[in-house]
């Protein structure tokens, strides 16, 4: 399967470079983007079990603080009685810290993604002529087809793995609301409105410290990453695109034996329909 990057004409720094931005979601232009809506962190339940599986344990480390004679006076079958105790009677104040917490976990996750977490957007549709409007400058960039199959785009190192392979974006009608221990990386980084579904949108993520080179003269910092250059199959130039733009991609795809398998497509707008037609170039 091909899956296609859309590229502003000043981006033909990519072909030359074979390097492209993972953006943090601070960069993106959905402002829901890794902002999961958090119904609390955990259920009463699963802090129920929790507080009886470790509560032995936490006991056992806080008698072992005190001397032997206090000690002696204490068994742990009433410690643990008075500790319960405390717990349930105390519940709403247990209540307000979990709310509390959630938002502060809510803040500390966006923060976080912004800084740690990059994201490459791809999509099905080379056709499309929003995303050719939108993200190649009202069709005057060009378009790269990606081998999707390529190791690059398949670099998974655990069955719990979120980075450095590729996954298809889910659109939802309604905003999903979970628990925190609830929650995947699907429901972090996949997830966006069905407004957006026309972009068939698939992304790869990767840990911005691993980028190959990071330019901080603007904001945010852009991250890119080196691809090898067989990942590519095609290249499309937009229907407006400038002459001299059509020239120099033209000339670097044929004239760098790394390109020679690519093949390189102009797009042109139909006589009849609303549709972009290609022509190979």
């Amino acid at each position: 399967m091909k899956l296609y990057k859309y590229l502003h004409p000043d981006r033909i720094d990519v072909l030359k470079n074979k390097s492209i931005r993972f953006s943090p979601p601070v960069a993106f232009n959905d402002p829901f983007e890794f902002k999961p809506v958090l119904s609390g962190i955990a259920s009463s339940d699963y802090f129920k079990q929790y507080m009886d599986e470790q509560l032995d344990s936490f006991i056992d480390v806080k008698l072992s603080e005190i001397p032997d004679a206090i000690k002696k006076t204490l068994p742990k079958s009433k410690v643990r009685e008075f500790v319960k105790i405390q717990i349930e009677s105390n519940g709403q104040l247990f209540e307000s810290l979990m709310e509390s917490a959630t938002k502060q976990f809510s803040a500390v996750l966006s923060e976080k993604s912004n800084e740690a977490i990059g994201v490459l957007s791809l999509t099905q549709k080379p056709d499309n002529l929003l995303m050719w409007s939108h993200y190649a400058d009202s069709h005057k960039g060009f378009c790269i087809g990606f081998n999707s199959e390529h190791s690059f785009f398949n670099r998974k190192r655990s069955e719990k793995d979120e980075f450095y392979y590729l996954r298809k974006v889910e659109y939802l009608e309604e905003r999903p609301t979970k628990l925190m221990v609830d929650m995947d990386g699907t429901d972090i980084f996949l997830l966006k409105s069905d407004v957006w579904k026309y972009e068939k949108e698939w992304r790869m993520c990767a840990v911005l410290s691993d980028a190959d080179e990071v330019k901080d003269s603007i904001l945010p910092a852009v991250h890119l990453f080196r691809f090898p250059p067989d990942a590519i199959d095609e290249v499309i130039i937009g229907a407006n695109a400038d002459v001299n733009l059509v020239d120099e991609i033209v000339k670097l795809l044929k004239m760098n034996l790394q390109f020679k398998h690519v093949k390189i497509k102009r797009a042109v707008v139909s006589d009849t329909k609303y549709v972009l037609e290609f022509n190979d170039l």
